[in-house]
């Protein structure tokens, strides 16, 4: 297998750094990463303190390998008739590629906020998974 010349990969890396300024990615962000996005509705919805316990307790995640950033928070009510505002707390993971993402959900951090947190606070949880599309 030939090797590739400096200028070639110095050329994907420039094209990867603009693609991700573009996108308003960071630059280490792969073209196969994904996007893991949990919506919660809580047993007791508008519950304060059990969406805060969610957001809080959530940022353990951040130690699972593969991950690579977590942003958690309430709902944002709007009166917009497009927007769902019937959820209480959503989660946005991003991992490195579809395996991370499949070490992340069998990962024991991971098992034990669903069984520990979520479990008893949770009526309800929709994800939505994608990967980034950064060419």
């Amino acid at each position: 297998m030939p090797r590739a010349a400096p200028q070639a990969i110095l050329a994907a890396w420039a094209y990867r750094l603009v693609a991700c300024l573009i996108l308003g990615l960071p630059a280490h962000v792969a073209a196969d990463a994904v996007e893991h996005i949990v919506i919660v509705w809580l047993q007791e919805p508008g519950n304060a303190e059990q969406r805060a316990r969610i957001v809080s307790e959530s940022q353990v995640l951040r130690q699972i390998p593969g991950v690579t950033g977590l942003r958690a928070g309430d709902m944002l009510p709007s009166q917009r008739a497009i927007v769902d505002s019937s959820f209480d707390v959503a989660l946005v993971v991003s991992l490195r590629d579809e395996a991370a993402m499949a070490g992340y959900l069998a990962h024991p951090i991971h098992v034990k906020l669903v069984e520990e947190t979520l479990k008893p606070l949770v009526k309800k949880i929709q994800v939505y998974d994608f990967t980034l599309a950064v060419d």
